[in-house]
C-alpha cells in the first residue's frame, strides 16, 4: 500500500542549523511511526547532505538567458553573491560539523548518515532492528534543546530566532498583502489580526507583535491598532516589500543571498 505523505512538524530554525538534505527526512508517512525501508522508494540514501551550489559558469549562463539585464555589471554582482554563498555554505558545514563532534557523533556525508547522526542528536528516534528500524521524527524539539550550546552561543541563538520569527512573519503578510489586492500602489495598508497573521506565519500572537515591531526598523513595515484589540492595520511598502521576502517558507541562510 503507497503511504499518505505529509510534512512532519519542525521547528523552523532547524533551516539555519541541518544540511540541505535533511529536507528529505521531513516527508513522513502519517502513520506517525513507520519503518525506516518506507523512505527507500523516495530518500536518496547515498546523495551528499549539502546542496552543490554548482559552477559559477552555471550561474552565468543563466544570467545572460534574463532580459534587460547589462553584461560587465551583472558578471560582478553574479560573482560576488556566488562567493558569498559558498563562504556561507563553508561556514555552516563547519559549525554543524562541529555540533557532530561536540556529540561525540560521527559527521555525516550521506543522507544515511545524516539521519544516524540526527538520531543521535535526539531529532529522530530509531528502534528496533538494525536493517530496518522503526522511525519516529522529533523535528519540533528546539535547537536550544537540542544542540550544545555554549551560554553565549545559546544568547545568539535566541537572536537567531528572533530573526526567523521576523521573516516567517513578514512572508505571511506578503501572502496577506498579495490576496488583497493585485494591483498596488506604492504604499499599501492591509487589515487583519495579530492572529491572523500569527496563524499563517506559524508563531504566536505575541510573537507576532514583536516580529511586526523588528519589521518596523528592517522592512519599513508599519502597524498601527485597528478598532478592535486583535486588530491590526499593516502598511508595507511595495513592491520592495514583496521582492524582499519572496519565500514561501524560511530559506536556508545561502539561499537567502
Amino acid at each position: 500500500m503507497t503511504p499518505r505523505w505529509q510534512r512532519a512538524t519542525m521547528n523552523p530554525s532547524w533551516i539555519r542549523w541541518l544540511p540541505c538534505a535533511h529536507a528529505y527526512l521531513t516527508v513522513v508517512p502519517d502513520s506517525g511511526r513507520f519503518p525506516r525501508s518506507t523512505w527507500d522508494a523516495v530518500v536518496p540514501w547515498d546523495d551528499p547532505v549539502w546542496c552543490d551550489p554548482g559552477d559559477i559558469e552555471d550561474w552565468m549562463g543563466r544570467a545572460a538567458r534574463r532580459p534587460g539585464r547589462r553584461a560587465e555589471p551583472a558578471e560582478r554582482q553574479i560573482r560576488a553573491r556566488y562567493a558569498q554563498v559558498l563562504a556561507l555554505r563553508e561556514t555552516r558545514i563547519d559549525v554543524f560539523a562541529d555540533m557532530c563532534r561536540r556529540r561525540d557523533l560521527p559527521v555525516p556525508h550521506t543522507v544515511t548518515e545524516l539521519l544516524t547522526c540526527l538520531a543521535g542528536l535526539g531529532l529522530f528516534d530509531l528502534d528496533g532492528a538494525t536493517g530496518d528500524p522503526w522511525v519516529r521524527p522529533h523535528l519540533d524539539r528546539d535547537p536550544l534543546d537540542v544542540l550544545p550550546l555554549s551560554p553565549p552561543e545559546s544568547d545568539l541563538e535566541r537572536l537567531a530566532q528572533r530573526d526567523d520569527r521576523a521573516v516567517q512573519v513578514a512572508i505571511a503578510v506578503r501572502r496577506l498583502a498579495v490576496r488583497t489586492r493585485r494591483r498596488w500602489p506604492r504604499r499599501r495598508t492591509v487589515g487583519t489580526t495579530f492572529g491572523a497573521v500569527a496563524g499563517l506565519a506559524g508563531v504566536t500572537p505575541q510573537e507576532t507583535r514583536q516580529a511586526l515591531d523588528d519589521l518596523a526598523g528592517l522592512a519599513g513595515l508599519r502597524a498601527d491598532p485597528g478598532d478592535r484589540p486583535d486588530a491590526v492595520r499593516i502598511t508595507v511598502p511595495w513592491p520592495e516589500f514583496g521582492q524582499r521576502f519572496p519565500f514561501s517558507e524560511l530559506p536556508a541562510p545561502e539561499h537567502a543571498i
